[in-house]
């Protein structure tokens, strides 16, 4: 199937998208040229969220030239899983899916890893939980695994949880909900080797929104944005459930109404919002937080002290509210919050800026040399 088309199809069953028409045709499955000085062969799943890690290459392709002669070329993952590996790439870039067939995976790396015994080879996971399922697949082969959050406290790794994540785990026990342990076997020396890629951040969706004027401040008439998807696996669907009925029980404040809007409602909606109430999804990270940063609403959401993310955008009191994992605080932080004005105003600034700066500042680019092992030019350096 044709890379671009398969992308486009993927993306367009999402509402989180940008025609994939817009990017850069020439970097899919192109020959490197004779004159790069690093050559980068990224092999992608074709699902947006997947893409969300990829764009960046994209977006900061022409600064990888020009600072280190670095030469993409973007392909679909399927090519790399059936043995078809670029022997020439300097930095072999492999993003499957998380629900990728193990031994297929492992059969791939080795058989890359020993006709490119020089290649840099960085597995980019793309999934929400924070986990290293394939972690014992991976580590023989690997010299960086990166991912858009990691655990503060490293050997969280390498524990067993009940069910197949910390969220699994904590909200299994909280409802009553049988989780049988699962133990993902991550080897212990893959934690030196763990890297954080950017969050959603650096979505083709998200990052534009951050380079116009703050939306900080304006007319706000609704209190607390809550548009919350409730269906789901078991334990899912009772902590979203749970979510909202938290948000729900805080009486005389303005909230949204239940149920799905289109994406250009829902934004034109958080624009008019004083407070986004963001819980955890599969994962932590959600889309909606950087949402809430990018149209000027403060974020609530349960504490996310346990985890690092690149950039930095949850940190306690400047770019957001953090609440108790069992929501038991909820109302006292939503009330104290709305009684505040000018300090959800000083939130809402800090949170845009630190985010406007990250992608103003090229910072993406920095952390791609240091993860890649790129050299200057000496005219350049």
């Amino acid at each position: 199937m044709n890379p671009i088309f398969a992308l486009k199809r993927a993306a367009g069953a999402r509402r989180f998208q940008r025609p994939v028409s817009q990017f850069s045709n020439s970097l899919f499955g192109r020959t490197f040229p004779p004159d790069a000085r690093t050559r980068v062969a990224i092999y992608y799943h074709p699902n947006v969220i997947s893409w969300s890690l990829i764009y960046p290459y994209v977006k900061y392709e022409e600064t990888l030239k020009e600072r280190y002669g670095v030469a993409l070329s973007l392909r679909p993952v399927d090519e790399f899983l059936a043995g078809d590996a670029d022997h020439s790439a300097d930095v072999i870039v492999v993003q499957p899916w998380f629900t990728v067939d193990p031994a297929t995976l492992e059969r791939a790396l080795a058989d890359c890893r020993s006709t490119n015994r020089s290649a840099r080879i960085v597995f980019l996971d793309p999934s929400a939980h924070c986990d290293l399922r394939l972690g014992r697949f991976v580590a023989p082969h690997i010299d960086l695994y990166q991912r858009k959050a990691l655990f503060k406290d490293r050997s969280a790794f390498t524990q067993p949880f009940r069910g197949d994540t910390n969220l699994v785990d904590y909200y299994s026990a909280l409802h009553g909900l049988e989780a049988p342990v699962v133990d993902w076997e991550a080897p212990a020396d893959l934690l030196d080797r763990l890297a954080l890629a950017p969050n959603f951040l650096l979505d083709p969706t998200l990052a534009a929104g951050f380079l116009g004027e703050s939306p900080v401040g304006g007319d706000r008439p609704i209190d607390l944005h809550c548009r919350l998807a409730t269906r789901g696996s078991p334990w899912y669907q009772a902590m979203r459930l749970h979510a909202e009925e938290a948000a729900r029980g805080i009486d005389g404040i303005r909230q949204t109404p239940d149920g799905r809007i289109p994406r250009k409602a829902f934004l034109a909606e958080m624009r008019q919002a004083r407070l986004c109430w963001s819980p955890f999804g599969y994962g932590e990270l959600c889309w909606r937080d950087l949402e809430a940063f990018m149209t000027g609403a403060v974020l609530v959401k349960p504490d996310m002290g346990h985890l690092e993310t690149c950039p930095d955008l949850y940190v306690p009191g400047e770019t957001y509210l953090p609440v108790k994992w069992d929501f038991s605080d909820l109302e006292d932080v939503v009330r104290a919050a709305l009684d505040d004005p000018e300090r959800c105003r000083r939130i809402a600034e800090t949170a845009f800026a630190k985010a406007r700066d990250y992608i103003e500042t090229d910072r993406f680019v920095d952390e791609v040399s240091e993860h890649f092992a790129l050299e200057r030019p000496a005219l350049l350096a």
